[in-house]
């Protein structure tokens, strides 16, 4: 890399990490002014508070990451055009793409950390995060002994409940065995169930049979349509079950497939798992946009109307995302068009503008 793409490299990113802290502080003192009220009335800690911000932040930077590179991208080279060095680098034989290659190689390694954050950092911290606030803070119950794949519930009667499958609407619980337990922790009875299914305001077993431990022998007998409240309504199961936010790519991908196995509809979670992989793309895309933007001549308000254009396309590509995230929900397009609807259009959007760009400056 020349002595040129570096200062412009390093200067780009150092426009990105004073814009990304900025905006992630008013993100954390909004966040901070809407929770205020439930902090106060349930007595709060200084400590829990700050727990709760710190496991906020990797969610927060997920989408701080674009605006942070848009801006950075329109400052940096808006730098160089607003005091005409741009015109010396072409008169100096640098091209357009020798300009801009190191504000692109930023846009990447951008794109690369917010994949990491989400794949990585985003599902723990966020579930630390609902944890401190729900259960320290809030003082609400917590049935769940241990989450991985699977779901381990403390049940009422002194029983533990393994679920291996949540229903999306969170109505029924597929794959389940209940453990019930004497005070010495052994098991007196043991209940396996094809699933447990929200029925007239109950839990109800279904496909299930009873194993009933006795010294020397085991009673078997079918427990069907019997009643388990292992949560009181799926609103409460809604709070425990783990939403796409909280999943890393590997999770995500194995609840689509053991949902699509049980019969399930998945079209939800497959937009969201196509979206894991486009969105963190979208700080390159802002990059590609905002850069040639930056490139033009200083004209009596065009570098203003060059930051106000860059700004409404930050506001297109989420408007974009979102209606493409809302029709492949409703299965009006495929999951993989709709989460990359926005992309595929930004992508092609960017390509032609610098193709003009190289050719007119």
């Amino acid at each position: 890399m020349s002595i040129l793409s570096r200062h412009i490299f390093s200067e780009f990113f150092r426009i990105f990490l004073m814009v990304l802290i900025g905006i992630l502080a008013v993100y954390l003192c909004v966040d901070f002014l809407q929770k205020a009220d439930n902090f106060i009335r349930y007595n709060a800690t200084v400590a829990q508070i700050a727990r709760y911000s710190l496991y906020s932040l990797p969610g927060m930077a997920t989408s701080t990451f674009p605006i942070a590179a848009l801006i950075a991208t329109l400052l940096s080279l808006g730098n160089l055009s607003r005091h005409n060095e741009i015109i010396a680098m072409r008169a100096g034989g640098v091209s357009i793409a020798a300009i801009i290659t190191p504000v692109l190689l930023g846009g990447v390694i951008i794109s690369a950390l917010g994949f990491i954050n989400n794949e990585y950092l985003m599902p723990t911290f966020t579930s630390r995060a609902n944890f401190i606030k729900n259960v320290q803070i809030e003082k609400k119950q917590q049935p769940v002994v241990f989450q991985q794949r699977k779901l381990w519930l403390r049940g009422p009667d002194n029983s533990i409940a393994n679920i291996d499958l949540v229903s999306p609407d969170q109505r029924e619980m597929i794959g389940v065995n209940i453990y019930k337990l004497n005070s010495d922790y052994t098991v007196r009875e043991r209940i396996t169930a094809q699933s447990l299914l929200w029925e007239n305001g109950a839990w109800r077993l279904k496909h299930s049979r009873k194993f009933i431990l006795g010294q020397d022998t085991v009673a078997s007998q079918s427990a069907d349509d019997e009643a388990f409240n292992i949560v009181r309504s799926p609103d409460d199961l809604k709070a425990i079950a783990k939403n796409s936010e909280e999943m890393n790519f590997r999770e995500l991908w194995d609840y689509v497939k053991r949902l699509k196995l049980s019969g399930y509809k998945a079209t939800r979670y497959e937009v969201d798992l196509q979206g894991k992989l486009a969105f963190p793309l979208s700080s390159l895309l802002m990059v590609m946009i905002a850069a040639p933007l930056s490139l033009q001549k200083v004209r009596s308000g065009g570098t203003s109307k060059g930051i106000a254009f860059a700004v409404l396309i930050a506001f297109i590509y989420t408007g974009l995302v979102s209606v493409g995230t809302a029709l492949g929900r409703s299965g009006t397009l495929p999951p993989l068009e709709s989460a990359w609807l926005a992309n595929v259009l930004f992508a092609s959007a960017s390509a032609y503008i610098l193709f003009r760009m190289q050719r007119t400056i």
